[in-house]
């Protein structure tokens, strides 16, 4: 199938993206180029001007060297007498560097810091290279501007000789042979300095002309490499791709008769090519059996689903017959435990009748009594317990809400277990904070909470051990918090997480001796659900645990007042 052609997005071709990547490298090499080329070439440029100047200072530098060497031939007439003549070093060496400026364009400059002429005086740059002479440099030279162009300086120093003494040493002020005082300059002193000024536009204009060649020589080069690289490329890569790009559109497009085994390529093109073309072929032989795949997976899939179906029903009923039998278990046991629980109320009763006779007993009848009152309590217990979580499990348990008097909860709870508590030599002790409100929540199951928690801590807790029933209030969560600890055996840490499960004990062997059905526990945790709460237990082992209970004291369901279901 023809799959349907949308809006195409216009994009940039690899020839396209080629062609930008070349010219931006084109531009980037070009100005590479320019700017190393340009380097260079004024690199080239000072040295060269370096060079002739140093020449210069040098042949000025021998001027007046000469002069000095022969003043004192210059200045001894032909019979041997002294005539000085008025020619010496410096005023040779500034009329030479005065007639050479005039013919060349340059500029030679005799300076010094304390010169006999006022034109001497160093400028800005003149100063720049004196400030590098003290730092012991013999040359200072560079680019600068002068007289509103760019020039080429270059400064050396003049040392002073012994044969300079005559006319700038000691004494200080005494007047030379040509009418100055002496400086008291010494030997190695820096008397003066040399300063040639240099016009650099011919060499600028010989820089530009030979970049301009450079540039454009390479230009032409990297053109004509970039024109083959260009038809190579478009020659070996482009034209296989574009047929490869068509063939590639016919087999997205659903035709698979496309044939590229005569493509003009090479390489990993070529490769490219063959791997679409045994694509293809392979496209072709899937498609040619996929409708009689599909046929045999249609008919694969309907005998799963068959198969399916019957297992479902198969569950559905299995699930039927285990909630039959749950509701089963659960209304025997509800009966049976209910009708446990009256003849059983009736031996209690009979019981508390016999104790409060006034008839004479002895000691053996009435132990015998306690323990039939005893053991008929558990029992009772063990009943409701049975009841409740039969109730729970049947869905059956709702809340009866009425105003909740903790003193008169304890109070029942004491009467409740008390008993049991005094007949082991347990101490059982009950605390009420004062701060507890009354409050509205189901009184039977409260009951059934403390009762269930209280006869557990007696049951494992050792003769004069203790008990304690306590309850406080949370004002900023609304919410009373009984504590029941004891003193007992404890939890070991291992047995915590399943302390709450049904038929569990944290001793198998607690069965026999503690005669527990381990269902106390988890009516507790169930019951205090039931109300919103939340229980937790910490314990340790051989030193005692404590139950803590968060019961809601601002419960108001819509379901209350409806009874216990069974």
């Amino acid at each position: 199938m023809r799959k349907p052609k949308g809006t195409k997005r216009f994009k940039l071709g690899i020839n396209s993206r080629l062609t930008i990547l070349v010219s931006v490298l084109l531009v980037v090499s070009f100005g590479a180029i320019l700017l190393l080329s340009t380097t260079l070439n004024n690199q080239q440029a000072q040295g060269e001007m370096l060079e002739k100047a140093q020449i210069l200072s040098q042949e000025m530098g021998a001027a007046w060297k000469f002069i000095e060497e022969n003043q004192d031939l210059i200045d001894t007439d032909s019979d041997g007498s002294y005539n000085f003549k008025g020619i010496y070093c410096a005023l040779a060496g500034k009329s030479i560097a005065a007639r050479f400026s005039e013919e060349t364009g340059y500029v030679i400059r005799y300076i010094s810091t304390t010169p006999r002429d006022e034109e001497a005086y160093p400028d800005y740059f003149e100063s720049k290279a004196y400030e590098a002479f003290s730092e012991g440099l013999l040359e200072y030279f560079g680019i600068s501007e002068y007289e509103g162009e760019d020039v080429f300086r270059f400064v050396t120093p003049i040392l002073v000789e012994e044969s300079c003494l005559r006319c700038h040493g000691d004494p200080i002020g005494e007047t030379d042979m040509t009418g100055y005082p002496k400086e008291g300059l010494r030997e190695g002193d820096i008397g003066g300095a040399i300063s040639i000024i240099m016009p650099i536009q011919n060499y600028m204009a010989g820089v530009e002309n030979s970049i301009e060649r450079q540039v454009l020589g390479i230009f032409i080069v990297v053109v004509l490499l970039m024109t083959i690289m260009y038809f190579a490329v478009s020659r070996m890569i482009m034209k296989p791709l574009a047929q490869l790009e068509q063939a590639a559109t016919r087999i997205e497009e659903g035709d698979l008769n496309v044939d590229l085994r005569n493509i003009r390529a090479q390489g990993e093109m070529r490769d490219l090519a063959r791997q679409l073309d045994s694509m293809a072929q392979r496209l072709r032989t899937s498609y040619d059996n996929l409708e009689s795949q599909v046929i045999v997976r249609t008919e694969q899939l309907e005998a799963t689903n068959e198969v399916l179906r019957l297992q479902r029903i198969e569950l559905e009923q299995a699930n039927e017959r285990l909630l039959n039998e749950s509701k089963y278990k659960s209304d025997f046991l509800a009966i049976m435990s209910h009708e446990l629980r009256t003849p059983l109320t009736s031996i209690l009763a009979f019981t508390e009748i016999w104790q409060t006779m006034p008839t004479s007993k002895s000691a053996e009848e009435q132990e015998a009594v306690r323990e039939i009152k005893e053991n008929g309590m558990l029992l009772l217990q063990m009943i409701n317990n049975i009841l409740e979580t039969a109730r729970l499990e049947a869905g059956k348990d709702e809340l009866s809400l009425e105003e909740v008097d903790m003193v008169d909860l304890f109070g029942a709870v004491q009467d409740s277990v008390g008993f049991i508590a005094n007949k082991r030599g347990v101490s059982f002790t009950t605390s009420i904070a004062p701060d507890v409100p009354i409050f509205t929540s189901d009184w039977g199951k409260l009951r059934r909470i403390n009762e269930n928690l209280c006869s557990n801590a007696i049951k494992f807790t050792q003769r004069g051990g203790q008990v304690n029933l306590s309850v406080t209030y949370d004002p900023k969560r609304s919410e009373a918090i009984i504590s029941v600890s004891d003193d007992g055996i404890g939890i070991e840490e291992k047995d915590l997480p399943f302390i709450f499960d049904r038929f569990t004990q944290s001793d198998s062997s607690s069965y026999r001796r503690y005669k527990g059905s381990g269902l106390g526990l988890a009516v507790v945790k169930d019951l205090v659900a039931v109300l919103g709460g939340s229980i937790r237990v910490e314990s340790v082992h051989h030193e005692g645990s404590t139950f803590i209970v968060n019961i809601p004291t601002n419960r108001n369901d819509s379901n209350a007042g409806g009874g216990d279901g069974l």
